[in-house]
């Protein structure tokens, strides 16, 4: 495996007034050694378990891309930008941003993440933790995206080189994701873009349908939500079905892990893909969703070593089996217009890193 270095979970705040391509333009030449060796690391891994993949990079990401542009020139434009940067191919910056989704058409695994939406009378909280091959921590990078004509201000949490992975707009809108394996993995859009497309929106009716429209190359379960409910979509090439949901008002807890909960996504589940992970850290949700009353109580509970190594922050590597873990993680307090973005595990990690900040009159504010 090549050497991964740390590059301390900076913080990009893209300039207003310019252009998506350059915005990614800046985002490439800012991180320009961190983008190349997160490019040679995804690529050796998938290859090592794909060797098959080899002679189709270069057509699959070309694919993948005039698919993403067909849903947001001006998201495509910001993966040109960055690919110009970092002085690498757009194919190259495919494989960054849809590294997991090649990887499913690969047939391998090492990804997990759990997403939570939890109303009670007086909090509304989304959240998830990120978790990734273990290379990834070190690759981890906060965007601030300014507000322009297309599309709102928001918070991104990413890796280096790729558009999004998680985020917050300053609508109150907040896009999580999570991967499920299925059996119909086919080239579509990069999934980071969808996320990105997703935080353009400005109400959660239109974020739904910008799921639903999406010509995707995998399967994720997407949560959407705002101050006042909350849904969970499992999005795969072939079907699209909301799985659970609170509606305004209502309250309880609605969460996902890795295996698919819808009745017709489930016929499409790949049994043999599943992270070894899932169903404990389902099972743990479940147990202590309960103990939520407030953004420090779920910063608690999806920072948990409970049933460690199989808990909610999930440091599990057994090579033959799963080598993911929590690599970092956001939750959004809607109630008191907060939110967190940290990278590693705060009890494990010496490299821990939070970002905090608070939206006042519809602009992200950051302290410590």
């Amino acid at each position: 495996m090549l050497n991964s270095h740390d590059f301390h979970f900076p913080l990009i705040h893209y300039k207003k007034n310019k252009s998506n391509k350059e915005w990614g333009q800046a985002h490439g030449e800012e991180l320009r050694v961190a983008i190349s060796e997160l490019y040679e690391i995804r690529k050796e891994l998938l290859l090592s378990k794909s060797p098959h993949l080899k002679s189709k990079l270069k057509e699959y990401g070309l694919l993948q891309f005039s698919k993403t542009q067909k849903m947001s020139a001006n998201l495509s434009d910001e993966m040109m930008g960055i690919a110009s940067g970092s002085n690498l191919t757009i194919h190259d910056i495919v494989l960054i941003n849809n590294y997991t989704d090649f990887r499913d058409i690969g047939e391998t695994q090492d990804e997990g993440c759990s997403t939570v939406h939890i109303q009670k009378k007086n909090n509304v909280l989304s959240g998830q933790t990120w978790d990734m091959h273990q290379t990834a921590k070190n690759y981890l990078v906060l965007l601030h995206v300014p507000e322009s004509e297309n599309g709102p201000e928001s918070v991104i949490l990413t890796l280096s080189g790729c558009l999004g992975l998680m985020g917050i707009n300053n609508k109150s809108l907040f896009v999580g994701v999570n991967n499920i394996n299925t059996k119909d993995a086919q080239n579509g859009i990069v999934w980071p873009a969808l996320v990105r497309q997703a935080l353009i929106q400005e109400n959660l009716d239109e974020m739904r349908k910008t799921l639903w429209n999406a010509e995707v190359t995998s399967g994720h379960n997407y949560l959407i939500s705002d101050y006042k409910s909350g849904e969970h979509h499992e999005i795969t090439p072939k079907i699209k079905e909301m799985v659970s949901r609170l509606s305004p008002k209502e309250e309880g807890a609605i969460y996902h892990t890795n295996h698919c909960l819808g009745p017709k996504v489930l016929l499409l589940e790949d049994k043999n893909a599943l992270s070894s992970t899932t169903h404990c850290r389902f099972d743990l949700l479940k147990k202590n969703i309960d103990s939520v009353i407030d953004s420090k109580t779920f910063y608690q509970l999806l920072t948990s070593h409970e049933e460690y190594p199989k808990s909610i922050c999930s440091h599990f590597m057994a090579k033959a089996i799963d080598p993911s873990m929590t690599c970092g993680g956001g939750i959004v307090d809607f109630s008191h217009s907060e939110m967190k973005f940290w990278r590693g595990c705060p009890h494990l990690d010496k490299n821990y890193k939070e970002y905090n900040f608070k939206l006042i009159d519809n602009h992200f504010i950051g302290y410590l």
